[in-house]
């Protein structure tokens, strides 16, 4: 790698992310599988590998428990995918959102137990698990052995007592590294190798696009062993072995095969997500472990189906949940809390979207129907940089009944007449934690380096961009900053007349632009064609055909 060779802005964003001299330009740029850290260092992981040979080896029931976000269906399609590699024949779960919740329960295990090939089992949970101490060890009253692998945060109670792969705890060599519940689901699969030497013809990089869509999707920091992991992701999904995984991208009208952030962040991960959202998350492993071309593509069919719907419903519970907030209260309370009648599928949709709109933490809550036939408040919470929302749900844990998750994310469910309790608690917490030493909001420049649209839009300008992705938690896509951009075309588009069309003069091309939700500024914009604008590159992808344009975020 030659330093003057690259493009100038390029070297500017490698650098604010601390990455300046030759080899570590080399590494970021062209991260090498090698370069991961070793298994073994990963505490427990090799006693459940020896584990899983016991009973792969004995014949023994194998059952893998997954999550309904695309995190746990990608890690549980992974090991579906790896055990039949290895010939043996699992069973799988994932909980139905609307109607089991989160995590384990053990209502299926006793209706399912007469089922399964032998009295004693064993059960791997992935991406969930850490906070079922209660559930694991009626699990192991029936005959289980457990494996939970999670990668969330650690109760403040016990955790539970069986074999526990995961980084949160402070012995475990990965406490660093961030993983996803599918990274681990990865790493899990690798060890199990190992233990039968004489299947190394297993090619375990054939699995690493599912790791790469589960941590991208996720919203997991991108370490530098996730950013290793989702790059050789990214590079397999070129060809990708799995007939479930081609029917997803031709689904996303993604036929080059060359796959980046945006795609699984703004497509793939939605339209996984809606299947869970909407209670049919089956249907992702489904695809994801079909053997049937014809029978994927029918299923895809169906999973943009529910996306569909699922977008349509999100639509009418923002609506409602924006009707229902003061923006004065949500200023002075640091914190938008809402509860009512919204689908508890899409709750953190909107909150996120909430979220945005104030800038402060917020929860969405959905009521819903508890198996005594009385009313659960159940929903999300998305938060904002610098606040640690799970640590501020641990402050007010007294009045939630369950809650889950990370610092940006997590679930909760509580009883309606400790809403109000509730709110006060963690807004006096987020209040707290705000103020604490001094700490005040940085607003933060609207991009991250100065560059024209002709040096943005460079053939080999945009081969360096690819070298930087993947993009996400800890390596932003970037935004950039054209002090002289010409627009030679404008008009509004979408429902509404929402967004604005652009198209902008080069040097020796044009350039197409779109403008999400800047359709109002079409007046402003045709009275004046010079604008300094900011933007970012994105892919347009449409009927077929591929093309570079650029997104204006503002104008």
């Amino acid at each position: 790698m030659v330093k003057k060779e690259i493009p100038e802005f390029i070297l500017q964003l490698l650098a604010q992310r601390g990455v300046e001299d030759d080899v570590d330009i080399e590494k970021f740029l062209f991260p090498k599988l090698a370069a991961l850290p070793k298994p073994d260092s990963m505490l427990n992981l090799r006693e459940a590998a020896q584990v899983v040979r016991y009973f792969v080896e004995n014949e023994l029931q194998i059952i893998v428990w997954g999550d309904y976000d695309v995190d746990g269906t990608t890690a549980t399609a992974l090991l579906v995918n790896f055990f039949r590699d290895l010939g043996v024949d699992i069973k799988w779960h994932i909980p139905n959102r609307l109607t089991d919740g989160y995590g384990l329960n053990i209502r299926w295990f006793e209706e399912n137990i007469s089922s399964f090939s032998s009295k004693r089992f064993l059960l791997i949970t992935v991406d969930n698990g850490i906070s079922s101490y209660e559930v694991v060890r009626l699990i192991q009253n029936l005959g289980g052995v457990v494996v939970v692998t999670d990668h969330h945060a650690l109760p403040e109670g016990e955790i539970p007592d069986c074999i526990v792969v995961n980084p949160e705890q402070e012995k475990c060599g990965f406490h660093r590294e961030k993983m996803a519940g599918v990274g681990l689901a990865f790493y899990l699969a690798a060890a199990i190798r190992t233990e039968f030497p004489q299947r190394n013809d297993i090619n375990m990089k054939s699995f690493l696009p599912f790791v790469a869509i589960g941590t991208v999707a996720d919203m997991v920091e991108l370490t530098p062993t996730n950013r290793i992991l989702v790059r050789a992701g990214f590079e397999e999904l070129h060809k990708p072995r799995f007939i479930g995984l081609t029917a997803l991208l031709e689904e996303a009208e993604i036929f080059s095969g060359e796959v980046t952030s945006e795609d699984i962040g703004f497509s793939i991960g939605p339209k996984i997500n809606a299947a869970g959202r909407l209670g049919n998350s089956q249907l992702v492993v489904e695809i994801l472990t079909s053997d049937n071309p014809k029978s994927a593509r029918k299923k895809s069919a169906e999973l943009q189906e529910l996306n569909q719907r699922r977008k349509a419903i999100c639509v009418d519970d923002f609506s409602l949940a924006e009707s229902m907030v003061s923006a004065y209260e949500v200023a002075e309370q640091k914190i938008c809390v809402v509860a009512g009648k919204f689908h508890p599928g899409v709750a953190g949709i909107v909150a996120s979207k909430l979220m945005e709109l104030f800038g402060v933490p917020t929860i969405v809550l959905a009521e819903t129907t508890n198996a005594a036939g009385g009313v659960t408040l159940r929903g999300s919470g998305r938060s904002v940089e610098g606040i640690n929302l799970h640590e501020m749900l641990q402050q007010c844990s007294d009045v939630i009944i369950k809650f889950g998750g990370h610092a940006m994310a997590a679930g909760l469910s509580l009883e309606p007449q400790n809403l109000e309790k509730f709110t006060r608690a963690l807004g006096r917490a987020i209040r707290e934690e705000g103020a604490r030493d001094g700490q005040k909001p940085v607003r933060k420049k609207s991009y991250d380096v100065a560059c024209s649209l002709d040096d943005a839009m460079n053939p080999a300008s945009i081969q360096y961009l690819m070298l930087m992705e993947p993009f996400g938690q800890g390596n932003p896509a970037p935004k950039f900053y054209d002090e002289n951009s010409i627009v030679i075309q404008s008009r509004n588009v979408g429902v509404d007349h929402r967004h604005l069309s652009l198209m902008f003069r080069g040097r020796y091309s044009q350039y197409k632009g779109i403008g999400f939700g800047l359709g109002e500024r079409l007046n402003d914009v045709q009275e004046k064609s010079q604008r300094s604008l900011v933007y970012s590159l994105t892919r347009n992808r449409y009927r077929g055909t591929e093309s570079w344009q650029i997104r204006v975020h503002s104008i």
